[in-house]
């Protein structure tokens, strides 16, 4: 059985911590194949008993066969004759499967109660997805505005309050630009709620409300590194998201 196939039928089984390494090693398995369990554990954060504990329960006899299962995916998968709507289907399932284990009540709790909602992207294609929640909001008559850019951002800092929330989308979740933004606005006591793909990341690990996705790399010839990403699974979360505050709101 495919290594995806193995973990999506072991999912719910695995707890939260396992998710996250399982999340790491699918989105690096060039690196996974050959990593170390000790470096496994350390950009994991977490340890070798857990990482063996995974592997068992993921029914590989130890982490030497976890690896190779590994790189039989690699194998697999990197040629031309992916399976992309396999995978497509796949990261679907997995971003409905986070965002029905998050509680999303409290999320949209916060964002009923929001004096303003501003919206944050890193990128062009996270500010279009978020362009789309922005007009939701605004049709729904909730006070919500997109910040264009970081220096944006920090000019309307000064009339933030602790009453606002900050939605910032970033694929990674790391980078010195959003580690900046991050502490200025915990240093005024904003709200952040972070969506970005389900992995270790910076901002997710200071945020106070988070979302996730999963986004799989499937084969592009036309793309110098011949993958690609799909946006679909964000537009799904932001979708949803929305819905759960619709929800809410038709429930007061």
């Amino acid at each position: 059985m495919e290594l995806e196939a193995i973990i999506n039928q072991k999912y719910d089984q695995l707890n939260e911590n396992e998710l996250s390494i399982v999340s790491y090693i699918l989105q690096n398995k060039k690196e996974s194949q050959n990593i170390s369990i000790t470096k496994l554990a350390e950009v994991c954060h977490t340890s070798k008993s857990t990482i063996l504990r995974l592997t068992q329960k993921l029914g590989f006899s130890g982490f030497v066969e976890f690896k190779y299962s590994i790189k039989h995916s690699i194998e697999t998968h990197s040629d031309p004759h992916d399976d992309m709507i396999g995978k497509l289907k796949n990261d679907i399932e997995t971003t409905y499967k986070l965002f029905n284990q998050t509680d999303v009540k409290k999320i949209v709790e916060k964002m009923f109660h929001a004096k303003r909602i501003y919206g944050y992207g890193t990128g062009w294609a996270q500010l279009n997805a978020l362009n789309d929640l922005n007009r939701n909001f605004i049709l729904s008559g909730k006070n919500s505005m997109m910040l264009q850019s970081k220096t944006e951002l920090k000019l309307l800092l000064a009339e933030m309050t602790p009453s606002d929330l900050v939605i910032i989308l970033s694929k990674s979740g790391d980078g010195i630009g959003l580690s900046e933004i991050t502490k200025l606005l915990s240093l005024k006591k904003i709200p952040i709620l972070s969506i970005t793909e389900f992995k270790n990341n910076d901002l997710a690990s200071k945020t106070d409300y988070n979302l996730y996705f999963q986004s799989t790399e499937f084969y592009d010839k036309h793309r110098e590194n011949t993958s690609k990403k799909t946006f679909v699974t964000v537009n799904i979360v932001l979708d949803m998201l929305y819905r759960e505050y619709i929800k809410y709101e038709n429930l007061l």
